[in-house]
């Protein structure tokens, strides 16, 4: 993965990684705009060892925001990330799922590192036919975005990478762009089975409702507007319902009032400026639209214990 371009919105410090910042060749099989995919699962492939270089000489301690959906998986070796400002490590036989919006710093690979990346795009690998799974997946995802494979997962997941990277490489293929969906439903399906199990969603009919679709429209408003505003009436106002009747989904489908979302963004946004940019305080709080000083730095201290330039300085 390159080095993210600079992405100045509102004074954005951090880096908004998207398509036009991956490189475009032979090398890195890829859907423009939609799907993006590097590795060095074949220790053999020196054209793939080379390629994934670019991850690990680049992209390593620059925190990054993500406009699409990201997976990572690892045959061999280890990975350490931060997402959303806490860190993991994947080693053999593990994967994460990053979520469009989610905040992530690359912080190590080991020398022995074996594995791959799949940028998605959100419209490109979407939950529209199975929207009961979508919200397993995003809440495993926000919660606990790391998952174990069986070896006989990691071997089928990694089969079924070569064999998409295959048809992605053949430019005179005529449905690249369908069989990489079909790719993507086969890797969704194997890889969250035991979570989708486990789910009471599971067992109850597989049937869109007005809370499946209001919860994931939630959280992509949140998305969009938590800098500008961070009181309910205004989602709710959005979503045209009442503030009392959105409270009540959110906390139903996440265990998390709607208040308790909007506050987790704009803190997780506050954290990595804080510890990722020269920008100061004033101006971090301008940014998330508070009127003065004073008033951040007592919402932040309220949410982390510390004041912004103590965590700063932490």
């Amino acid at each position: 993965m390159q080095t993210a371009s600079a992405h100045i919105d509102n004074g954005n410090p951090l880096r908004l990684v998207n398509f036009n910042d991956f490189p475009v060749d032979e090398r890195f099989p890829q859907i423009e705009g939609k799907l993006f995919l590097a590795d060095n699962i074949d220790a053999e492939d020196i054209d793939n060892e080379r390629q994934f270089q670019v991850g690990k000489s680049t992209g390593i301690g620059i925190p990054v925001q993500l406009s699409m959906n990201v997976i990572f998986f690892c045959v061999k070796g280890s990975l350490k990330l931060k997402i959303n400002l806490q860190e993991y490590e994947l080693t053999s036989r593990m994967a994460a799922t990053l979520v469009v919006g989610s905040f992530m710093e690359i912080i190590e690979f080991s020398n022995d590192f074996h594995g791959a990346v799949l940028a998605v795009a959100p419209d490109f690998m979407n939950f529209s036919d199975d929207v009961k799974m979508g919200l397993a997946v995003y809440r495993h995802a926000a919660d606990a975005p790391l998952y174990k494979f069986t070896e006989e997962q990691m071997k089928e997941t990694t089969e079924l990478y070569r064999m998409m990277k295959h048809k992605l490489l053949d430019k005179n293929f005529l449905y690249r762009e369908q069989v990489a969906k079909a790719y993507l439903d086969l890797f969704r399906y194997n890889g969250f089975q035991s979570l989708y199990e486990k789910s009471q969603m599971a067992q109850e009919p597989d049937m869109r409702t007005r809370r499946d679709d209001l919860f994931m429209k939630f959280i992509e408003t949140v998305q969009q507007y938590y800098r500008q505003n961070r009181q309910v009436i205004f989602y709710a106002d959005k979503l045209c319902i009442s503030p009392k009747y959105l409270s009540s989904v959110i906390h139903d489908y996440s265990g998390k009032y709607a208040t308790e979302w909007i506050d987790d963004y704009v803190i997780m946004d506050a954290k990595a400026m804080l510890k990722s940019s020269n920008n100061t305080v004033k101006e971090i709080c301008s940014i998330l639209h508070f009127a003065n000083q004073s008033l951040f730095a007592k919402y932040f201290k309220q949410h982390t214990g510390m004041t912004p330039r103590e965590f700063r300085n932490s």
